[in-house]
């Protein structure tokens, strides 16, 4: 039957042609809509929508699709009226990454109406694309584009950011007069059994332990990314006392100091790094620093950061970015443009022990906004402590492209690092920042869970050599799980009920036949479509607690045959 479907498969292919761009545009809400006009030739049943996305790898989403009512032909004169939309049918979608090539960055989101696929009969509707949680490359074009096969035709569009809201105006950029959406649809002809194969993870692992701390300002943020990191910022401070087994974070108390008239300029780059050679070294948590690495856009490192880990770009401010950055950093990461004509530029100067490094006066994007920034870091060689002072931040933004206007504060040791999710520097009291970290027991799998295949459930970030198990259950237990305490495994939950289902034997000890990846063969009978399966593991770890274990997240398969 798999055979059959991959061979009958005919995908419509919407990709507009030049003039053409492509975008991550600003987009304030979570939420983005794109409308077209379909037209159904002959009848097919919507299996799913593959599209590109410009979300970090791993972030899940849902793409929601919408059909005018009944009688309704057209999404024109229809945006901003919920009453003539019907949700037609959903489907998660997660992000691979922001930057690569559009068929690289292309995620499939399995579509499904009440656990089938979405029976599309001849006739001419309007379309909406909803994404929740993701945002999707956006076309930008010269005109409005029609492109059809023997069964679809479609041709649009518009934009809005809030569900029957304001539509977006068009596109800025020059020869680009209107919005259109770019993906395909892969479905079959007529009436054809179809129900989505998908797996999400749930709750999480015990004993997270993180030493990196963040807040952030980005697209989502109510009013705005740059007016919101002014106002957060500006007349605050971010102290990091060295402990010498950590940093303690505090609200800052220092004073800044403006830049005497022997500061060193460092050269304007653009997305940049320059090193800076200190008289007295710098202590921290492995050593004595000599040089300090400063990037223009916004970070100070201990060794070299200007390429980042896993794709991310330096001028593009992202948590994992700074989470998985190679070198120990303190960030007020924001694509900052000391080229731009009339900004100031990064000094630097030593006085009484203190290294002083100030952003001093420097622009941001957009090139024809005057919107520059003041702030210092201000790292002291004689106790290891570090403050950045937010003298004044622009509240200006309008940089045009994706990310352009984000600002990141806080501070990473270097290395992979787990995500203590962001702190929120209006409240901050104090927030200890080890330097001995430690993951959370994880648990995934990498292929999706379609009747007839076997697919692997694998255990990672397990903590020394020993064994554990592995439960497959049919029954739940919803995060944030039943509390372990009890058991002498406290801040640990189960997620599963392990007397619904079966355990295998996971390892790390190089035994025969063991593994820390189970083989879990489905069933290849599409009877159960729409079984949900759930996982979790456990490690044995006699220094972990009392009872000598730790679990992982939860992990949630559907059966589908697509």
């Amino acid at each position: 039957m798999l055979c059959a479907v991959a061979v009958a498969q005919s995908p419509f292919v919407y990709n507009p042609v030049a003039p053409v761009g492509y975008y991550g545009w600003n987009s304030p809400p979570p939420i983005t809509t794109v409308m077209m006009n379909l037209t159904v030739t002959n009848q097919v049943t919507l299996q799913a929508i593959a599209t590109p996305l410009l979300s970090p790898v791993g972030q899940q989403g849902t793409l929601e699709i919408y059909l005018t009512n009944p009688g309704i032909t057209t999404y024109v004169g229809n945006e901003l009226i919920a009453a003539n939309w019907s949700p037609a049918a959903s489907g998660q979608i997660i992000g691979k990454g922001t930057t690569g090539t559009l068929a690289g960055l292309e995620a499939t989101s399995c579509q499904a109406v009440l656990g089938s696929g979405l029976t599309l009969n001849p006739g001419s509707y309007g379309i909406a694309f909803r994404y929740v949680g993701v945002t999707p490359l956006l076309a930008a074009v010269g005109v409005q584009q029609t492109i059809a096969n023997a069964d679809l035709s479609m041709v649009g569009g518009a934009l809005q950011y809030t569900p029957w809201g304001a539509l977006s105006g068009a596109p800025t950029a020059a020869g680009y007069n209107s919005w259109a959406w770019r993906g395909q649809f892969i479905y079959q002809p007529g009436v054809f059994p179809h129900a989505c194969a998908e797996s999400s993870l749930y709750g999480a692992g015990c004993y997270k332990v993180s030493g990196s701390c963040y807040q952030e300002w980005t697209d989502s943020t109510p009013g705005g990314a740059a007016p919101a990191a002014a106002t957060a910022l500006n007349t605050r401070q971010l102290t990091w006392v060295y402990t010498g087994a950590g940093y303690t974070m505090i609200p800052g108390t220092g004073a800044y100091l403006a830049p005497s008239g022997t500061a060193v300029s460092l050269p304007a780059t653009d997305d940049g790094e320059a090193a800076i050679t200190l008289t007295t070294p710098f202590p921290h948590l492995t050593g004595a620093a000599a040089q300090l690495f400063v990037h223009s856009n916004g970070y100070v490192s201990l060794g070299t950061n200007n390429t980042l880990n896993n794709g991310n770009l330096n001028y593009v401010p992202e948590p994992n970015g700074l989470l998985t950055a190679t070198n120990t950093a303190w960030w007020c990461w924001h694509d900052y443009n000391p080229t731009e004509a009339g900004s100031g530029l990064i000094v630097w100067e030593e006085i009484g022990g203190i290294v002083y490094i100030t952003w001093n006066g420097v622009e941001s994007y957009p090139t024809t906004a005057v919107n520059p920034s003041t702030m210092q870091f201000q790292f002291d060689t004689s106790t290891g402590n570090v403050t950045c002072i937010y003298q004044s931040m622009t509240n200006i933004g309008g940089s045009g492209f994706l990310q352009g206007d984000d600002t990141i504060v806080g501070y990473s040791p270097g290395g992979d690092s787990p995500d203590a999710g962001p702190f929120d520097i209006t409240t901050l009291t104090s927030i200890n920042l080890p330097a001995a970290e430690a993951f959370p027991l994880q648990l995934n799998m990498t292929a999706r869970p379609i009747i007839g295949t076997t697919v692997n459930l694998d255990t990672t970030r397990e903590t020394g050599l020993s064994l554990g198990v592995n439960f497959v259950s049919v029954v739940q237990i919803p995060a944030p799980g039943f509390d372990l305490g009890i058991l002498g495994m406290p801040g640990c939950a189960a997620l599963v009920d392990i007397n619904a289902g079966v355990g295998n034997v996971i390892s790390n000890l190089g035994l025969p036949g063991l593994s820390m990846s189970v083989a879990f063969p489905l069933p290849n009978n599409p009877a159960f479509a729409g079984l949900t399966i759930h996982s979790q593991s456990v490690w044995l770890d006699p220094a972990a607690n009392a009872f000598g274990a730790l679990v992982s997240n939860g992990l949630t398969m559907v059966l589908g045959n697509f």
